[in-house]
């Protein structure tokens, strides 16, 4: 599962493709960024499908497990952390494409369609650990409702003040009051 949750290098951005990109003279370098921008398109599409196919695969794995809820919680938190690591090497890369601004020329449309699509794909990227843990949190919780362990309530000890509790009820429950009173 672990596996699973490294990030792909091939996502990462490409620091020469960065710094064209940031230039002021990025569209006269338009011609040798646009094959590497349309390449850089479809490994990250393929990383990404990868990618995917392995969190359903992991999802798949913790299904058919022995693990009970905690450990699916544990196992969510895991997939939160590596979120978060994901999106602090990612974010300053879809910084760049969010930012980069094309002029309106025809060479400037494809890139613009590239930068995009190069956005929307980083995104989907952290949209998948934030679906896998959605995906095993329910599970969770449904192993918690579905668990034959029998709940046992503890005894009271000590005097109980009825008419303090029935209070901090009415008051919790407005409308019991209002049933009570008809």
């Amino acid at each position: 599962m672990t596996d699973a949750l490294d990030l792909s290098r091939d996502l990462l951005s490409d620091p020469i493709l960065v710094e064209a990109l940031r230039s002021e003279r990025w569209l006269a370098l338009s011609q040798d960024l646009l094959p590497r921008l349309h390449r850089r398109v479809m490994e990250n599409r393929t990383a990404l499908e990868h990618h995917a196919c392995e969190f359903n695969k992991a999802y798949q794995e913790a299904a058919a497990g022995n693990l009970d809820a905690d450990g699916l919680v544990r196992l969510a938190e895991a997939v939160l952390e590596a979120e978060r690591g994901a999106a602090e090497q990612l974010h300053p890369w879809m910084e760049v494409l969010r930012e980069t601004q094309a002029p309106q020329s025809e060479p400037a449309q494809e890139a613009r369609q590239y930068l995009h699509e190069l956005h929307e794909i980083a995104v989907a990227w952290l949209a998948t650990y934030q679906t896998l843990r959605e995906r095993l949190l329910k599970l969770a919780s449904e192993r918690r409702h579905n668990s034959s362990e029998v709940l046992r309530a503890r005894p009271v000890t000590g005097a109980i003040d009825y008419a303090e509790l029935s209070r901090e009820h009415i008051a919790r429950f407005p409308k019991i009051l209002t049933a009570l009173a008809k």
